[in-house]
């Protein structure tokens, strides 16, 4: 199972590369059945963070500073008090309260889209961080908050998946240490080889993500990356009540 969690960062990375996100959406909910909760969170926000890097350099010109800021600092500063507020509550009611609240915002988005002008105001980024945050620590899925904006501010599809990946940097860091210092949460005790072989899958994952770039219609890459919200958002709720029963 974690060596198939690890060679799963290959195709995440290749989503990721189009969309710029997916990643911990489609891995953390494998990771936490292998690893449990904590740990499994831990990996996958390490190896989110090495993937993010890793496609910085291509994705540079197409970022957009402002929303990075508005987005970025807000939810790194919601980290820590969510990080506080998850030591205090079950596991499994937060994965069903986050995975609730992204199906019922990404749907509710989703018919508003088409019945409204885009929404842009500087509110809306601050909220959209502090939900990308608070889902990151708490349930490794930041990236449905992400979508829900996306999909309001029909912000455009190059300029969305790049400037994530600084936001990512920042969250994915905030996050390993807001669930270090206040849910004792540790990464797992890896073989060397074993992180070698996520990293080269991740890298050649990047290269594949890279190629299909432009063979994919705008309209495709974001109804792919509203499907993945929604996956992540279903799959949080099956494992908070798989840790009910």
């Amino acid at each position: 199972m974690l060596i198939g969690i690890l060679l799963l960062s290959f195709i995440a990375t290749a989503l990721q590369r189009i969309t710029g996100l997916g990643f911990a959406m489609l891995t953390a909910p494998f990771a936490v059945v292998a690893l449990g909760t904590h740990q499994g969170i831990m990996l996958i926000t390490a190896l989110a963070v090495i993937a993010s890097l890793f496609m910085l350099p291509g994705m540079w010109r197409d970022i957009d500073w402002s929303r990075v800021g508005w987005i970025g600092i807000p939810a790194t500063l919601s980290i820590i008090p969510a990080a506080w507020l998850g030591a205090q509550i079950d596991g499994a009611i937060i994965y069903l309260l986050v995975g609730a609240l992204v199906i019922v915002g990404l749907s509710g988005a989703l018919f508003m889209r088409g019945n409204s002008q885009p929404v842009t105001s500087h509110g809306a980024q601050i909220l959209t961080g502090v939900g990308a945050g608070a889902g990151s620590v708490l349930a490794g899925i930041g990236g449905p908050a992400m979508t829900i904006f996306g999909v309001l501010s029909r912000w455009p599809v190059a300029s969305f998946a790049a400037s994530l990946q600084p936001m990512w940097v920042m969250i994915a860091s905030a996050t390993l240490a807001g669930r270090s210092w206040f849910m004792g949460s540790t990464l797992p005790e890896l073989s060397w080889w074993m992180w070698l072989l996520a990293v080269v899958g991740i890298a050649v994952g990047m290269w594949a993500g890279q190629r299909a770039l432009g063979k994919v219609k705008d309209g495709v890459v974001f109804g792919i990356v509203i499907v993945l919200a929604m996956i992540g958002a279903i799959l949080s709720v099956i494992t908070g009540i798989s840790q009910l029963l």
